[in-house]
């Protein structure tokens, strides 16, 4: 009996009866890609978890703990302080305007245009790429305890998401996370755990290890401070981390749930980088470093106990295709579809459309699933220029009045322009592109929105400041003249 498609089937048939019975709540666009705002503590944070701890984290978090060892735990300290201090600085701010986008944001301080690119950035240039990641990870996963290769492994991903995600949305998606986490968290912990005892325990790894995988730092102080850039600035303007604020009960069980699992999912991924170290006992140097984690599941454990070890990952990649999916949806359906085409769309054509958006979109992260292979290289790549082009204006939107439009726009273009350039030019002095393009997006950002006035359409503020100075029910009006509601 093949234990490893025994457990996965057995899993799958469970999503899709929490899927089924999700799909009953769902009647307008809100309760598809928001859960009506009604979210709790467990969902959102185990919703967080799941979504953190994907193949970046699991698969690609061992291969490079098997190749750099614990200095890539640089990554989870940018990750999750940068979340951190985002949550409970900006955090108050982003719960009271109500965001179901970053974009969004824009939209309301400068005006439709200057949202434009943000949607294309983040619903294509991250949401898309990472879903595609997603299903390189599943396919691996298929191709390492079956005979299927591992394109038809991405293949069924791609179909068993998309269905998912098409049929349940948010409800669906966050209910699933939360109980996938509990998966996640006992597969990590036993897989590092019982591993470590297969290869002769800690001590022994510790005495047989080359001591460069074990010491923090090792990889120098530039290669630090890149991973450090990469994975760090981007997560003040993660869009998942919004949404799940947004979809909270209230302001402080969505602050809490979310730094909460962010700090959970960097234990998460520290554990998965010292599978990755335990693994050196195991496997020769050239193996390849995204075989790491399923392999060390398949070669150490029996099928009966290895099986539920990759059902906790295929938990992670799943749950990470479905959010990323509804996430880069939203953007399509509310910031492109109803800001540019029909403005006047009812709730029910925005529903129809973030449905077909999952749909096309699942197609365009299936072509580069099936084009790129390397995990962590689709990640960065999604991550930098995401990070590069908005970071700074969703800084100034939270904390610089004289910010505008004109200033804005040439920011992220300039950063774009940039970064491209830096890594075209192979990346000079050893700097990650992503440095070259903050730094150029937030100077671009001041000396233009000097030179500049502000448009008409803009709302002039800094809404950090507005809202700490003004009472919890005060509301903010739009540009459009519609009101934004506030309640905490």
């Amino acid at each position: 009996m093949n234990w490893y498609l025994v457990w996965i089937i057995a899993f799958l048939l469970l999503l899709l009866g929490i899927s089924v019975w999700s799909s009953k709540k769902v009647h307008t666009a809100d309760d598809y890609v928001m859960a009506d705002f009604s979210l709790g503590f467990f969902p959102i944070c185990g919703s967080v978890i799941a979504t953190v701890t994907g193949s970046a984290a699991l698969i690609g978090g061992a291969g490079k703990g098997f190749e750099m060892g614990i200095s890539y735990f640089i990554t989870g300290i940018g990750f999750v302080s940068f979340t951190i201090v985002s949550m409970l600085v900006m955090g108050p701010a982003i719960r009271r305007l109500r965001l179901y986008t970053v974009p969004e944001l824009f939209t309301r301080r400068f005006g439709k245009l200057a949202a434009l690119l943000p949607a294309i950035i983040i619903g294509f240039l991250y949401m898309t790429p990472t879903f595609g990641m997603q299903l390189v990870g599943m396919g691996s996963i298929l191709a390492s305890i079956t005979q299927v290769p591992v394109v038809w492994g991405i293949a069924l991903g791609f179909l068993v998401t998309t269905a998912f995600t098409l049929v349940g949305g948010m409800p669906s998606v966050a209910w699933t996370d939360a109980i996938q986490t509990v998966v996640i968290l006992a597969g990590v912990v036993l897989t590092l755990v019982l591993g470590l005892s297969h290869v002769g325990g800690a001590a022994a790894v510790v005495e047989s290890t080359p001591k460069h995988l074990l010491t923090f730092g090792s990889i120098g102080p530039m290669e630090l401070f890149n991973w450090f850039l990469i994975f760090g600035p981007f997560y003040l303007v993660w869009q998942t981390t919004w949404q799940r604020l947004t979809a909270a009960k209230s302001q402080r069980v969505g602050i809490s749930a979310v730094v909460t699992g962010f700090i959970i999912s960097g234990v998460i991924g520290l554990l998965a980088i010292f599978i990755g170290i335990a693994a050196v006992q195991e496997f020769p140097a050239d193996t390849a470093p995204d075989l790491i984690y399923t392999s060390f599941i398949t070669e150490v454990f029996p099928g009966s106990i290895g099986g539920l070890f990759m059902v906790s990952l295929l938990a992670a990649l799943l749950t990470g295709a479905t959010s990323f999916l509804l996430s880069g949806a939203i953007n399509v359906s509310k910031d492109i579809y109803q800001g540019w085409f029909n403005p006047t769309a009812d709730d029910q054509r925005i529903l129809r459309v973030s449905r077909l958006s999952v749909g096309a979109m699942s197609v365009l992260g299936l072509g580069i699933a099936l084009w790129i292979k390397d995990i962590i290289a689709i990640y960065q790549v999604a991550l930098s220029f995401t990070a590069s082009a908005l970071v700074m204006p969703v800084l100034a939107a939270m904390f610089w009045e004289r910010a505008t439009k004109s200033g804005v726009i040439a920011s992220m273009v300039g950063a774009l322009v940039v970064s491209l350039g830096w890594q075209a030019a192979g990346q000079p002095f050893g700097l990650h592109e992503i440095g070259p393009g903050l730094a150029t997006s937030a100077i671009v950002l001041v000396v233009v929105s000097l030179m500049t006035r502000h448009s008409d359409d803009e709302t002039v503020t800094a809404y950090y400041y507005a809202f700490r100075n003004e009472p919890r029910s005060e509301k903010v009006r739009t540009p459009e003249g519609s009101l934004a509601r506030t309640e905490t």
